[in-house]
């Protein structure tokens, strides 16, 4: 069934909401689709043997920006669960990124790293879809245009989605001249389309009485026993308390654990040292994280957070109404929201204050947007 077709029939189900914009990306989706399984239907068996040694003139892919929740992930997994190809991935930027790296270490000592991992990645993929497509690490920023160049030359087709145009990826970031070709890459080989409009469709379909507060609580956990009732719901027999998990070498301690479901102090999860990769770790192993203390983030700079802060450092044990800023912190929480939304992963939270009101600075309000979104869904998604 057509992109198009799956659309209209989400509609028509009150899944959806009917919208201009979603419509015409669908219909770029099904123009894609088509040309990539003509051009794989007329690859005749010369060309085949061919192309074990060079791939064939990339198709021109797409990407997508627009605001948050503008129904950009949900329009690319309908392309992708339709394309009836079998060379093809899809994959969220930051796990990407991360297996780039991993790449990039067992390439150590060898020439153009970067063109053979292209190469690796050409020879298994045709079609490769990006969630996420968003930059805030010198250090990616750094290789993205060589590598991003070397893949889609290589005939790779890059489906991507991503909250703003290319032209302000990775914008106001350190030395952003040498981020600049990858844009000029992304312009040559996608068409550029904004799906952009007025309507955040996951908060349009957040009208369900009460619905926030499913997995979400607002006020004094510990006297609500909101999250002690919940991880009673999910427990099985092998149940551990105020013990610990090592991740990546280190040390997480948490409160409670029963096999699929783990229970974390907000500093803890949040509070360095912690990274992505963290978080992926804990989606591989867990299928609900419940979540205490979760503070209001003022966004006031202090110095440890203006600074940087190092890998030993940690504010567990500080009181929340001497904390000043916890943008750092709201960094992590926010990977930390894009990942367990990404992998399905149930999230429970017991907070200060109402999602809404969770980041009041403004050094990373485009990307909580994204984060707050996420968690308006994740309550809607977990209500069904």
């Amino acid at each position: 069934m057509s992109v198009i077709n799956q659309y209209i029939q989400l509609v028509a189900q009150n899944t959806l909401k009917q919208d201009a914009e979603q419509y015409k990306a669908a219909h770029a989706l099904d123009e894609l689709s088509q040309k990539l399984i003509l051009a794989q239907d007329q690859t005749s068996l010369v060309s085949t043997i061919k192309n074990l040694f060079s791939k064939n003139k990339p198709i021109q892919g797409i990407y997508f920006h627009g605001r948050v929740g503008r129904g950009k992930t949900m329009l690319m997994d309908l392309f992708y669960q339709q394309l009836n190809i079998p060379r093809k991935r899809r994959i969220h930027f930051h796990h990407f990124m991360e297996s780039v790296h991993q790449m990039l270490k067992d390439c150590s000592g060898k020439d153009n790293p970067l063109i053979l991992i292209a190469k690796t990645w050409s020879t298994e993929v045709d079609v490769l879809c990006f969630d996420e497509f968003f930059v805030n690490d010198i250090g990616d920023a750094m290789l993205l245009a060589g590598l991003l160049r070397a893949m889609l030359s290589n005939g790779i087709t890059l489906i991507a989605t991503s909250n703003c145009p290319p032209d302000q990826l990775y914008k106001n970031g350190l030395q952003r001249a040498r981020f600049l070709p990858t844009i000029d890459v992304i312009h040559q080989y996608c068409q550029i389309i904004s799906i952009d409009g007025p309507h955040d469709h996951r908060l349009l379909m957040t009208d369900i009485p009460d619905l926030k507060y499913r997995d979400f609580y607002i006020g004094c956990e510990v006297k609500s026993n909101f999250l002690l009732h919940h991880f009673t719901e999910l427990i099985t027999d092998n149940v551990c308390y105020n013990d610990s998990i090592i991740i990546h070498g280190r040390v997480v301690n948490f409160l409670a654990c029963s096999d699929k479901t783990i229970w974390f102090d907000f500093m803890t999860l949040c509070s360095s040292p912690r990274s992505q990769r963290d978080y992926i770790k804990l989606a591989d192993n867990y299928a609900t994280v419940l979540i205490s203390n979760v503070p209001q983030f003022s966004g006031k700079l202090i110095p440890a957070v203006f600074s940087g802060v190092e890998d030993g450092y940690q504010r567990s044990g500080v009181v929340m109404g001497q904390l000043r800023g916890l943008d750092d912190e709201a960094r992590r929480f926010i990977a930390l929201v894009d990942e367990f939304y990404d992998r399905g992963i149930r999230l429970i939270i017991a907070a200060e204050v109402d999602i809404a009101e969770l980041y009041q600075g403004t050094q990373l309000n485009f990307e909580f947007a994204r984060c707050r979104s996420r968690l308006f869904e994740m309550q809607r998604l977990n209500y069904l």
